[in-house]
């Protein structure tokens, strides 16, 4: 029987991994792979286990040394996000490789460094919350392209002043940044998520009357008056109840007794607190 070699519509021949892992190897290309668990090397060190999407049944392995991260605590925060590698050796029949995102994320933040400009905007990745702590407060850790990483205050990564970073943020989420500082000796980077985003009273609309809920941000108790924000980054303010005592976090609704946008006045009455 004769067999034909004319092949189906949209055939495509499926890729060999071991074929494929030896080529990485030879180039020395920088690829994405996955972070799939963390486990301990030698000595107790921290080891990533990486994937690779199109290579099915292959495993790499990024040592802490070649994790590339400004501070080892960091490694847990990558498992189950994409980050890029450099395969330095591989048994490519046993589908296993060595891998280093130091080096990858050396060649490449370099090309990133040498583009960035203070007042652009480009496309990031969060890929940690991190809590306060060291001196230091609660913040973003971000991927502004190629894997180099800037640590953004909470005051630059959100206009809110009542919700928490990990109420607004995850890990992998793709966000704009405002460039504010580019130190290319240093290999640092300083960005504003806040600063990316339009300024929330240019498009507030307020009329007296009106029922709006919102968060308390604090009591003034020698003013008598209360912060309320209504919306993210836009705060009123409000005399206290007579009776009862508010706290940063209630949920309260108030009327609207004024606004003026210009001013970026708003002046509000106090109804109820909000279970």
């Amino acid at each position: 029987m004769a067999v034909s070699k004319l092949k189906p519509e949209g055939f495509e021949r499926g890729k060999d991994p071991a074929s494929e892992l030896a080529a990485l190897v030879r180039r020395g290309a920088t690829v994405e792979a996955r972070v799939v668990r963390l486990t301990e090397g030698e000595g107790g060190e921290p080891v990533w286990e990486v994937d690779f999407p199109g290579l099915p049944g292959v495993r790499g392995a990024v040592p802490h040394a070649e994790m590339g991260l400004p501070d080892p605590s960091l490694a847990a925060r990558f498992v189950g996000q994409r980050v890029l590698v450099r395969v330095k050796h591989a048994n490519a029949r046993a589908g296993l490789a060595l891998c280093s995102r130091r080096e990858a994320v050396a060649e490449s933040a370099r090309a990133v460094l040498a583009k960035l400009k203070p007042g652009d905007t480009v496309d990031c990745v969060v890929k940690a919350v991190l809590p306060p702590g060291s001196g230091k407060p609660s913040r973003l850790l971000v991927d502004v392209g190629g894997g180099l990483l800037a640590e953004v205050p909470k005051r630059e990564a959100t206009w809110s002043q009542s919700a928490g970073l990990g109420e607004l943020f995850r890990p992998g989420q793709a966000t704009k940044a405002k460039v504010l500082s580019v130190d290319k000796e240093a290999g640092r980077v300083e960005v504003s998520l806040r600063q990316a985003q339009p300024d929330p009273w240019e498009s507030a609309e307020f009329k007296s009357g009106d029922f709006v809920s919102g968060t308390v941000l604090g009591v003034d108790a020698e003013r008598g008056i209360v912060f309320v924000e209504v919306l993210p980054g836009v705060v009123g303010i409000t005399p206290p109840p007579l009776r009862g005592e508010l706290r940063r976090g209630d949920r309260v609704s108030c009327a609207v007794a004024k606004f003026d946008r210009e001013k970026r006045r708003l002046r509000l009455r106090l109804r109820s607190l909000l279970g």
